[in-house]
């Protein structure tokens, strides 16, 4: 696994070689600073020294900021949800509703993201770890397995339109990082500073890039939209709206939600669609307005969920086959090797 620091620490300042090799020592090091509030954020992994810049072939102009998907989950474990979210189209947005308010580019055209962060909180507004549960180091290596399926289309007018084909390997442009951050709108700003901080570095080096500017697009399954739009994950409403405003806001962070929907029953509502008609229409404001938007992934993998994993192996056993279909193939050969979810004490939950 390649890292991002040969010392298991990165500041935002701070540019290391691509191919140190990953220990465990360094990223428990990493850890143990994130937990303990030396730092906010920290790269575990990224697949070159100037992530999330692209390959030169593939950099895109100065004149907009570079689109960032960032897939934030508890990956315990990745499964092939979690791959088909991350290997997602980026969604083509009205033009009336996106124009750059800073500098009158439009910003509704149907180009790729330009980079791609699977991040993993270490502190999380709900969940702590529970006997057999995966580690926090075990799922950072099972995420840096998934990274190995990540595609990456190409994002210039080089390329056919749509965002052109599947990019080689070598040039797909993907990190993996922790966090310190419970909700949605803190991620967002220490991302961004954490951003700038390697924009400003990267612009004193010789040759010196652009100052890059980023916008990110948070992915998300829509159980989890509850938490970004729930008023007791805040202090009050009004500061939850106040919140939500700078996070989504063109005038503010200008981040995005592409939410994946649930698959829903044939015939009458059950209860899992109306819970989603109730969870969509407390966020009608920012749907409008595409700040956040609905998208569908593979019918196959869409109810695919990290919860049935655990509780499957759980039930039936590590040597059963049914768990293996819903996560990819490496990752199931490593849940086997380290043993992971053999205890019976998994509660049922809506995790992706």
């Amino acid at each position: 696994m390649s890292s991002s620091g040969s010392s298991g620490s990165i500041s935002p300042a701070k540019v290391e070689p691509p191919d140190m090799a990953f220990t465990r020592a360094s990223t428990s090091s990493l850890l143990h600073r994130v937990q303990h509030g030396l730092s906010s954020m920290d790269l575990i992994y990224s697949s070159h020294d100037k992530w999330p810049i692209p390959h030169p072939r593939f950099t895109p102009l100065v004149h907009r900021p570079l689109r960032i998907l960032v897939l934030d989950s508890s990956y315990n474990p990745p499964t092939l949800a979690h791959l088909a979210l991350a290997n997602s189209r980026r969604p083509t947005y009205s033009p009336q509703l996106h124009q750059n308010l800073s500098n009158n580019v439009m910003d509704y055209d149907a180009l790729d993201y330009d980079a791609k962060l699977l991040l993993l909180s270490v502190r999380n507004a709900d969940k702590v770890l529970k006997a057999g549960d995966a580690s926090y180091l075990q799922r950072l290596e099972m995420m840096e397995l998934l990274t190995k399926n990540i595609v990456q289309y190409g994002t210039n007018s080089l390329d056919s339109p749509r965002g052109g084909g599947v990019l080689p390997e070598k040039h797909t442009n993907v990190a993996i990082a922790i966090i310190d951050e419970p909700t949605f709108v803190k991620k967002s700003r220490t991302i961004r500073i954490f951003l700038q901080g390697r924009f400003s570095k990267f612009a004193t080096i010789t040759p010196p890039y652009p100052l890059y500017n980023a916008q990110l697009t948070f992915l998300l399954g829509l159980d989890t939209l509850e938490r970004l739009i729930s008023p007791r994950y805040y202090p009050s409403k009004s500061e939850m709206l106040s919140s939500l405003h700078t996070f989504l806001a063109p005038d503010g962070d200008d981040s995005r939600i592409v939410c994946a929907r649930r698959p829903m029953p044939m015939g009458s509502k059950g209860s899992d669609e109306l819970q989603e008609e109730r969870k969509l229409n407390l966020t009608q404001d920012f749907i409008s307005t595409e700040r956040i938007l609905l998208i569908d992934i593979e019918e196959d993998v869409r109810a695919y969920s990290s919860s049935t994993v655990r509780n499957t192996i759980a039930r039936l056993g590590l040597g059963s086959e049914e768990w293996k279909k819903f996560v990819p193939e490496e990752i199931a050969k490593y849940i086997i090797k380290e043993s992971l979810f053999t205890v019976d004490d998994f509660p049922q939950d809506l995790e992706t």
